[in-house]
């Protein structure tokens, strides 16, 4: 009997090779990030092809381009000030957050007071003239912290928002311990309670320690007159797979493909890698996310492009074989994910791995995905050990099977 252990469909092999192996993406360029910590930031964001760090300890908003570090925005001094508080009964002023996102029009959208609660209710939104204005939020009357000591914060903002905050957005967090994913409508500038609202999230299989979903992102764009988000998709850290709105509003559901004993959720990594990326070409959704090792199934940097429709991975990124990757310290973070899409089509995916690396890479889905799909159907079928090893009749254990640019874990 042989039963298919879903595993991630690249064909990217620890054992095929000493260097760095890529499917279906190109690199443009890539910069050291030795000196970032988990303290300074633990996502990004990107605006064209500019990559968008946060650094929390500097406070300045960090512009990156092929030749590095090109400009900053200094948030942490603005909100300083103007005066920029949670509420008017605290003494000192919020300060630059881990979290970035930009809307439909050039805006950059940054949290504030991490790693409190105000990291889920304020933002600074900066123009593209670089002028900057505070988006002070509240939560829904319906939306309850399940105690006291709960800190509501929003570790990642997600790398899009819905709309125009100088005209009509929704912003989409998923604060920590909350079983809601909050909308707050934005418009002109200022949250309108009026449609702002929560979305259920939480359900009983949500069993990890800070019960989030982590960080929400738009797969639609907005209407000028929008009065609710469009679809937007999470991703639960507790079943590492993500969640999906039907039309903005209606509670999430999980996101699982195939019956009986080949279902499996579309999942990413481990509860500590939550961050994520998601984006739309030609009506079809893609997410990004890391995954665990397609051979031992350890943490590593190893990550894919899934087609949102059916699962189905379309390109990949395997970790240079002298990389370390160490759980509980920076290196153990696969965190920073963004993409944007340009008018070819063709869509830029930054990474960032803090204390390794900023980097970008070019992703085109019309390049000849679906004929590799078709041509895994058709290619040669080989087998594989754990350690890597060809094996030619393999039988009674756990093997990867190796077909096309699809690998998967096998017991015969």
């Amino acid at each position: 009997m042989k039963k298919s252990l879903l595993f991630g469909a690249a064909a990217l092999m620890a054992f095929a090779a000493n260097a760095q192996t890529l499917t279906g993406l190109t690199k443009v360029w890539e910069h050291s990030m030795a000196d970032y910590t988990a303290t300074q930031t633990r996502s990004i964001g990107c605006i064209g092809k500019k990559a968008l760090v946060p650094n929390h300890e500097t406070g300045a908003l960090e512009v990156w381009g092929e030749n590095g570090k090109e400009d900053e925005y200094k948030v942490t001094e603005w909100c300083a000030n103007n005066g920029v508080k949670a509420n008017e009964s605290d003494e000192a002023t919020l300060t630059l957050g881990r979290g970035v996102s930009t809307d439909e029009a050039g805006n950059i959208i940054v949290n504030l007071g991490f790693p409190n609660m105000p990291s889920s209710k304020n933002f600074v939104a900066i123009k593209p003239d670089g002028t900057m204005f505070h988006i002070k939020c509240e939560y829904p009357a319906d939306v309850v912290l399940p105690d006291a000591s709960s800190v509501g914060r929003c570790d990642f903002l997600g790398d899009k928002t819905a709309g125009d905050v100088t005209g009509n957005a929704f912003i989409v967090v998923c604060p920590n311990q909350l079983q809601d994913a909050i909308v707050y409508n934005v418009y002109e500038g200022e949250q309108d309670p009026s449609y702002s609202y929560k979305v259920k999230i939480g359900d009983p299989d949500n069993v990890e320690t800070w019960a989030t979903e982590s960080t929400a992102i738009p797969l639609a764009k907005v209407d000028a007159d929008a009065t609710q988000a469009p679809m937007f998709i999470t991703h639960h850290r507790s079943i590492a797979g993500f969640r999906l709105s039907e039309d903005g509003k209606s509670s999430l559901q999980k996101i699982i493909y195939g019956e009986g004993e080949n279902a499996s959720v579309l999942g990413f990594g481990s509860a500590t890698c939550s961050n994520f990326s998601a984006f739309t070409v030609n009506e079809k959704s893609y997410v990004i996310s890391n995954q665990p090792s397609p051979v031992d199934g350890s943490r590593t940097h190893y990550w894919e492009v899934k087609r949102v429709s059916d699962g189905v991975t379309v390109a990949s990124w395997d970790q240079p074989a002298d990389e370390v990757v160490t759980a509980g310290s920076s290196s153990g973070y696969m965190v920073g994910f963004a993409s944007s899409v340009n008018e070819d089509g063709t869509v830029n995916i930054f990474q960032f791995n803090m204390g390794i690396r900023l980097a970008m890479y070019k992703f085109d889905p019309t390049a000849g995905v679906e004929g590799a799909i078709a041509d895994d159907v058709n290619a040669p079928v080989k087998y594989y050990n754990l350690q890597g090893v060809e094996i030619a009749n393999p039988e009674n254990g756990l093997f990867i099977k190796k077909q096309g640019a699809k690998a998967t874990k096998v017991v015969l």
